[in-house]
């Protein structure tokens, strides 16, 4: 089935005034939240996933003046720390951004590392839309995508013409594969693995499994330690020297078990660590969105928050050596340095993003360098070292 193509630029005109206007939000999140975000909900007739697609593309097309702002986006030494052997500023995409990594090379400008996808073999379409709705009484969003992508030759292209541009900032390919509803399920998602990782291991610094999104049933089919294992298994024999890492999904305290029992499998087999937590399944009933057309949604944003916290103190008891990247609600600088207490190595997001604009990463960052700073740390890698003996 052929994808659903993006054409924001054939719906959404942006000129040169919009264009100034997105400019001056990405220094200011209170701008971007009182102007810049109202005027592309205008103009994408509140569709979220649309704003999306018309950042991207005028990202992509260098609309924005990428190269005179980059130098402000530019985080501070002391926020380095080391990942697989490279020095890397750790904070991220989350997957969602950029699912079919057609603005690795603009978004490289102002993160320290790029997660995209669900990156799968063949083209996906996902669910009809709308499938994307934004909450901003509480400044979170649902979805209900089901993994749309243009596959994996597509995005390999655009993973292949970055890294003749850009090798400092690491690409981490968030990829699955698919089960049917058919015999043979299993083993089919596991050649499609073995394919994504062939083609793309050349170029992409790391991979992330992604069977944790709540939107796509055939997924749930993969939620066994055993093929946890298996896919551990599979990603280090044909990546041994790239980042590996498992996606969980946000848990009850009483359901504590089988997401453990899930990463122990694959850290066990040689993976290198996790990343916490996905969206949650919210039921029809529950989203705000009038006649909404599918029975569930996933929720990230605020709400994730004590999930994300939960997990990530759940994770570094049971595997104090693994890399965790933890993502979902980090809206201040405040909660970022909490959250990198609680045991996390690399922080991404998506949702906060839509909220307050690229200017959010900037107020993310110093607020890190100033609880670094007054609690006697010269950086977040000494600070890091120190958890590590204590």
């Amino acid at each position: 089935m052929e994808p659903e193509t993006p054409k924001a630029e054939e719906h959404v005109r942006m000129g040169i005034g919009d264009k100034l206007t997105l400019l001056r939000g990405m220094f200011n999140t209170g701008y971007f939240r009182d102007c810049v975000r109202p005027m592309l909900y205008s103009k994408c007739n509140n569709d979220p996933e649309l704003v999306n697609e018309v950042v991207m593309e005028t990202l992509k097309k260098n609309g924005l003046g990428i190269s005179m702002v980059s130098p402000f986006f530019r985080a501070p030494e002391e926020l380095r720390i080391e990942v697989n052997g490279q020095k890397v500023i750790p904070f991220g995409t989350a997957a969602g951004i950029d699912k079919t990594g057609d603005s690795l090379l603009p978004l490289s400008n102002f993160f320290g590392f790029l997660e995209p996808g669900t990156i799968c073999v063949n083209p996906r379409k996902g669910n009809d839309r709308p499938r994307l709705v934004a909450d901003d009484a509480n400044l979170d969003l649902y979805n209900a995508q089901g993994f749309p992508g243009r596959g994996l030759d597509y995005f390999l292209n655009n993973l292949r013409e970055y890294k003749k541009r850009n090798r400092d900032v690491p690409v981490y390919a968030n990829i699955c594969g698919m089960p049917l509803s058919e015999q043979g399920a299993i083993e089919l998602a596991m050649d499609e693995m073995k394919k994504l990782l062939k083609e793309l291991e050349p170029y992409a610094d790391g991979f992330v499994w992604n069977c944790a999104s709540p939107n796509t049933e055939a997924l749930k089919l993969l939620r066994e330690p055993e093929i946890s294992r298996r896919t551990s298994e599979l990603m280090k024999e044909l990546a041994p020297n790239k980042l590996r890492l498992i996606k969980i999904w946000p848990y009850e305290p009483t359901e504590i078990s089988s997401p453990l029992r899930f990463v122990e499998s694959f850290i066990e087999a040689g993976g290198h660590g996790i990343v916490t937590t996905n969206t949650k399944m919210f039921p029809r009933e529950q989203i705000p969105a009038q006649n909404w057309g599918y029975k569930s949604a996933g929720r990230s944003g605020t709400f994730l928050k004590p999930y994300r916290l939960r997990s990530l103190k759940d994770l570094r008891s049971a595997f104090p050596d693994a890399l965790i990247v933890a993502t979902g609600g980090i809206f201040d600088g405040d909660d970022a340095y909490e959250t990198f207490k609680a045991g996390a190595t690399m922080l991404e997001g998506y949702t906060p993003y839509t909220f307050f604009g690229l200017g959010l990463l900037k107020q993310i960052e110093k607020g890190v360098i100033k609880r670094l700073k007054a609690d006697g740390y010269k950086s977040l890698q000494d600070m890091q070292s120190a958890m590590k003996k204590n």
